[in-house]
């Protein structure tokens, strides 16, 4: 099967410690055209030393594992997170699995049609993109049925709402239809961070950390704990 552009591609990698599921995994990821299977790991370890030096769009990830489960896994990523599809035999935590922002759950054992329903929804989340670039640092927006220019630099925080996300400037709130994943692939890491599901903020614009509660203007920003080793790591504090 033809494989998509390279532009267009999903960069994956699965962690499984059963020998059957990962083959099954990395077998249906081969058939979808717009995925690109990295590497394939069975113990947790070596897949956080790949994700330090690779770019990874998604990961196919087993709780139940010997060593680290998965959501201590998600839990000790350092990097940008990557979207999580979770493979397990217990549907029971679903619930769980979802407060990590995962998304999509498979139930062992699945067919390739349920399994190519959830890389859709990846695809879908990380194809969700309202901004058009100028420059570096110009972008349009399409705001209602014009297209606007703003400066990224100007943007101090992003709050999801739904399927859209607001751009907030010290002038302004812009609404677009976009994705948290997607408006983070687009703001400079250097200037920028997730700190929860639902927030990014400018750096520079932190005045305090308190309780994993971010302060910035009368304005208080909670760190999911998804993103706390990540946003502790960056900011130099652990």
């Amino acid at each position: 099967m033809k494989k998509e552009n390279s532009k267009n591609m999903i960069n994956c990698i699965v962690l499984d410690d059963d020998l059957i599921s990962r083959k099954l995994i990395e077998a249906y990821s081969k058939k979808a055209s717009f995925l690109n299977l990295l590497h394939s790991f069975q113990e947790p370890i070596s897949a956080l030393s790949f994700l330090s030096e690779n770019s990874v769009d998604l990961i196919f990830l087993d709780i139940e594992m010997p060593e680290m489960n998965g959501m201590k896994f998600i839990q000790t990523i350092q990097q940008k997170m990557p979207q999580v599809i979770i493979v397990t035999t217990h549907t029971e935590l679903a619930h769980k699995a979802f407060e990590y922002e995962v998304t999509d759950f498979l139930v062992k054992p699945f067919d390739y049609s349920r399994f190519y329903k959830a890389v859709l929804r990846a695809k879908n989340i990380a194809e969700k993109d309202a901004l058009h670039y100028i420059d570096d640092d110009n972008v349009f927006i399409k705001k209602g049925s014009s297209m606007v220019r703003i400066k990224k630099s100007d943007i101090i925080w992003v709050q999801a709402l739904g399927d859209y996300i607001t751009l907030n400037t010290e002038k302004e709130k812009i609404i677009i239809h976009s994705s948290m994943n997607a408006m983070e692939a687009k703001l400079s890491q250097k200037h920028y961070i997730r700190v929860h599901r639902s927030y990014i903020i400018r750096i520079d614009k932190i005045e305090s950390i308190e309780d994993d509660i971010i302060s910035y203007n009368e304005k208080i920003f909670p760190i999911g704990k998804t993103y706390r080793n990540y946003v502790y790591q960056r900011l130099k504090m652990i």
